[in-house]
């Protein structure tokens, strides 16, 4: 029985998910726009360092992609460990050590050097690693099939809101008092807190929850996934998940997006610095607008979707093939047209940023809930398994900017990594088209030799 709780327990399990990658992804996202802050050219607010403090595009790429480095390994570990274990200390531990890691980065930076700097945060994102994989494991068990795609949107839009902050607030409070530092220990300190309100109100699942209601309980049955201790005890299917036609598609489509978010976002800061030279608070706001208009944006298609599914009773193959077009063609036909503006259309080449980031706004409803299509029963693993690739892209991604854009004031040298990006997207999309699927595949049902009598109680 709900012990006093009117709010359903299934809306708090949401809205810590969506805090928690607001947080992990604003500690993720604010060392773009610090790179500008301590390289700019007169130094005006690299305050701490050295005079004439410079890096080198190779050192600027390590500096984007070393977070990747430690997320990479834990990702089918994690996933595995999720769907096994459950997620409410892997996800307690994702923030708990990452936001003390982060209030430890910038002393890295002034006491060490750059080495000391990329190893902690090579083991940050190890921490982070963690993140992806459990949400949607949380995400499995707390979202009701006729709510996966609302909820599942709300609680991923805390990235693009993340993202945002991340870039807006790393420049804004390098340009005060608490001076650059401050960008890594402030959404450190809200991390910390967050752990406190998850270790109070997080719940493993529905079943073990002291705060849920009879009827709520009942209306999440319908998830039907296996319980813990069934899945300790099957086998994974491996070569089922490796030949699987549409999770492939999906894999490939998500490596797509990876590689395009982590060049447009990673990016955006360098590319305005070096084309167009703007004040470090404007380079932040600009940086961080795309983002939060993404972030309206996915309301928007959060409910819109929702509507169309629950009330018009479109089928779900429909609309999300149709959001997946939305998020890879329209950024593709926007970075091909910056192509062929000039360096001097500075409207022209910030609207095709803006367009390309907003229209990922769709790509939570497009794609990344279908691993939950796919196999609830594995969600978590799923997503440990393409965490892994789209960790990859994100580490490849700084490393083919610094080796193609040597020159960060070249306007050609960027075009060639929009062209590649816009045609990589055009091409991961034409296969989901073709391939994709939207339902339970075979394998999600495991044959278990026990008797069958807990296939919805999660202990």
């Amino acid at each position: 029985m709900c012990l006093g709780c009117s709010f359903p327990v299934r809306y708090t399990q949401i809205l810590l998910l969506f805090t928690s990658l607001v947080l992990t992804l604003h500690q993720r996202t604010n060392v773009p726009e610090v790179i500008v802050v301590l390289t700019a050219a007169n130094g005006t607010y690299a305050h701490f360092m050295p005079e004439g403090y410079s890096l080198t595009p190779h050192e600027k790429s390590t500096m984007l992609g070393s977070i990747y480095w430690g997320a990479i390994l834990v990702q089918i570990p994690s996933g595995y460990i999720c769907s096994a274990y459950g997620s409410v200390k892997l996800l307690f531990c994702c923030l708990f050590f990452s936001s003390l890691i982060s209030i430890v980065l910038p002393l890295s930076l002034i006491f060490g050097n750059f080495v000391t700097f990329i190893l902690l945060r090579a083991l940050q994102g190890l921490a982070q690693g963690i993140l992806f994989p459990t949400i949607f494991g949380h995400l499995a068990k707390w979202c009701p099939l006729n709510e996966r795609s609302l909820l599942g949107g709300i609680s991923q839009s805390g990235t693009e809101l993340g993202v945002a902050l991340g870039l807006m607030n790393s420049g804004f409070l390098s340009v005060t008092r608490l001076y650059w530092p401050a960008a890594f220990y402030m959404p450190a300190l809200a991390g910390l807190v967050w752990c406190i309100f998850w270790s109070i109100f997080g719940a493993e699942s529905p079943w073990t929850s002291k705060r849920i209601s009879a009827n709520e309980q009942q209306l999440i049955q319908s998830v039907g996934t296996l319980s813990m201790r069934r899945k300790r005890m099957a086998a994974i299917p491996w070569c089922a998940i490796a030949t699987s036609v549409p999770y492939l598609v999906l894999l490939l489509n998500k490596i797509s997006h990876a590689f395009s978010i982590a060049t447009i976002g990673q990016q955006i800061p360098i590319y305005l610095n070096g084309m167009y030279a703007y004040e470090i608070h404007i380079n932040a706001l600009i940086s961080s607008l795309p983002f939060f208009i993404m972030l309206f944006s996915t309301y928007v298609v959060t409910i819109t979707s929702h509507y169309l599914l629950k009330v018009r009773n479109v089928r779900l193959s429909l609309v999300r093939k149709s959001l997946n077009t939305i998020s890879n063609w329209v950024p593709a036909t926007a970075l091909a047209t910056m192509s062929l503006l000039s360096k001097d259309n500075a409207v022209g080449n910030i609207s095709c940023i803006v367009i390309s980031v907003v229209a990922f706004s769709t790509f939570t409803l497009g794609s990344s809930l279908n691993h939950n299509d796919l196999s609830p029963n594995f969600a978590p693993l799923l997503s440990g398994i393409t965490g892994i690739f789209t960790m990859l892209a994100a580490i490849i991604s700084p490393i083919v900017v610094a080796e193609v854009v040597k020159n960060e004031n070249d306007p050609w040298q960027w075009n060639i990594i929009f062209l590649f990006t816009a045609a990589f997207l055009f091409m991961t999309n034409l296969l989901y088209l073709v391939f994709g699927q939207m339902v339970a595949q075979p394998w999600n049902e495991l044959q278990i030799n026990e008797p069958n009598n807990d296939n919805n109680e999660v202990t």
